[in-house]
């Protein structure tokens, strides 16, 4: 077994002592206890996942990140959870992080059918119950991995027995474009993009392009916000742009299935919404929480946050971080 990391006391993400905590803990815990393998999707595609095991009888918690995502993005809470006594896995989805590319650009977001996403997480799965057994599982997952998570919930025999959405990807946010209008362009789109055989960028997209802290929409934290473009500038494979019309037709598509699809779900839901979220629109996520009639449904909005919840400055980000622990814990004590 591991040795789990010395407990200390995290610095304030506001503080020049959180960078530093970074680097001589998370980064130094990432690369000497966190493993990272592949296995072979259904169709062929080599698929990345991160994982750390605490103990052949410790809690798990499995994360299905968002669009561009990387397992590499969640170090401080592998960091986190570890502290805990927890496992921690993450599957890299295909077409992004270290998973094998769909097309021809690395840069581009890209996937035939949203359901592949669902499939490949289902098989992720299905591989850490070989791994770890049957002990006790929490899913946490963010922005697109919420509709993944959603989808396989609600259609997928699976062990887990907690989910937290974090700013699940419900609805997309389209600004001052109607949304009826911005689905007509990317329908339209896509069904060209698949008539020629040839994905390409949707409207105004293009590759990799680090974005100043000042213009982001993801967080209000600045270290964690340097630390994560830190990372993606240090590992280039993980770097991605905009996404196809082809994704966000699917995305779109999956969105409205998710919505329909959650009250389908028999474990024990927290969904968690970016009170400032510019990302994803937060009407699908009160269409669900309006809709869903179970009593182990809990609906919570985050005021002020943006979108990545676990990016975000603690103020934001402490919630649900302590949802998701004590969640872990009660099942781990159950």
């Amino acid at each position: 077994m591991k040795q789990p990391p010395t407990t200390q006391q995290r610095p304030a993400d506001d503080t020049p002592e959180w960078l530093e905590f970074f680097k001589a803990q998370v980064e130094v815990f990432w690369e000497q206890q966190v493993t990272s393998e592949y296995f072979a999707a259904f169709d062929g595609l080599k698929l990345h996942f991160a994982y750390y095991r605490h103990s052949d009888s410790a809690p798990l918690v499995v994360i299905a990140p968002g669009r561009i995502e990387s397992a590499l993005k969640y170090q401080e809470l592998f960091w986190e959870l570890a502290q805990q006594g927890f496992s921690v896995a993450a599957l890299d989805h295909r077409g992004q992080g270290l998973s094998g590319r769909l097309t021809a650009n690395p840069h581009q977001g890209h996937v035939e059918n949203f359901n592949d996403f669902v499939r490949d997480f289902s098989d992720f799965t299905n591989l850490l119950v070989a791994r770890f057994g049957d002990v006790p599982k929490t899913l946490f997952s963010h922005s697109m991995g919420g509709t993944i998570a959603t989808i396989y919930c609600a259609t997928y025999q699976h062990p887990y027995k907690k989910l937290i959405l974090s700013a699940p990807m419900f609805s997309i946010e389209t600004g001052i474009v109607p949304y009826w209008f911005a689905r007509w362009i990317v329908f339209a789109g896509a069904w060209l993009n698949r008539w020629l055989a040839k994905p390409w960028y949707f409207l105004g997209m293009g590759n990799y392009k680090p974005v100043p802290f000042e213009e982001n929409v993801l967080t209000h934290s600045r270290q964690r916000y340097k630390a994560f473009r830190d990372a993606y500038d240090n590992v280039s494979d993980v770097q991605l742009g905009g996404p196809t019309f082809n994704w966000l037709y699917e995305a779109i598509s999956a969105a409205i299935n998710a919505q329909k699809l959650a009250n389908d779900i028999t474990i024990s839901v927290i969904l968690f919404q970016a009170g400032n979220d510019k990302v994803v629109s937060a009407s699908g996520q009160k269409k669900v929480a309006a809709a869903v009639t179970r009593d182990h449904f809990r609906f919570e909005t985050i005021k002020g946050a943006s979108h990545e919840l676990m990016m975000e400055t603690d103020k934001f980000r402490q919630p649900v971080l302590d949802a998701l622990i004590e969640e872990t814990r009660k099942l781990a004590n159950a």
